[in-house]
């Protein structure tokens, strides 16, 4: 138990890290910027308490808010990520949060497909919630959409590199 906080508590760090000093500073056409602060969520053990996984994605929320000058919307975004965790790997990955405890999703456990399909749909949904709370109304809606798609895009990209790295350090 102890070994699992320090290893998230590690991710943590490595993901705010990259998240606060490269990634925020990353506008692809004015469009596309990743956010990976979901792959910290989506990798959240099975067996952790839901108020635990909540407290983390808030956590890291709150702290990129502080640092991208964002107020409460990286926050409610992963913390709201954080909530559906379970149901997400449920439907995407084949698990039942009751039975299978000692899950850890990664490509490993769930296999590439359904692995890739989870950290899409987790992506896309917080890439559209947190534009759709940044821009505060429909108005603009196909920048929005472009903003959306972009950074949907990228994002799941880095996080596929950084699982595929991920899994490779964990085999050896």
């Amino acid at each position: 138990m102890i070994q699992t906080h320090i290893r998230l508590a590690g991710l943590f760090i490595l993901l705010l890290a990259l998240q606060v000093m490269v990634l925020n500073h990353v506008h692809i056409c004015g469009y596309a910027t990743p956010l990976i602060g979901v792959y910290f969520v989506l990798v959240l053990p099975q067996d952790m308490p839901h108020w635990s996984k909540l407290l983390w994605g808030f956590a890291l929320g709150l702290i990129q808010d502080m640092f991208a000058n964002t107020p409460g919307m990286m926050s409610a975004t992963l913390t709201l990520m954080a909530f559906l965790q379970p149901w997400l790997l449920n439907m995407f990955g084949g698990i039942d949060s009751e039975n299978d405890d000692d899950i850890v999703p990664s490509i490993a456990q769930l296999g590439a497909l359904p692995f890739i399909r989870y950290a899409l749909t987790g992506t896309l949904l917080q890439c559209t919630v947190f534009y759709l709370l940044e821009i505060f109304s429909f108005f603009s809606f196909t920048d929005t959409l472009i903003n959306i798609l972009g950074s949907t895009v990228l994002s799941l990209l880095i996080i596929l590199a950084i699982e595929s790295l991920r899994s490779r350090h964990l085999k050896n």
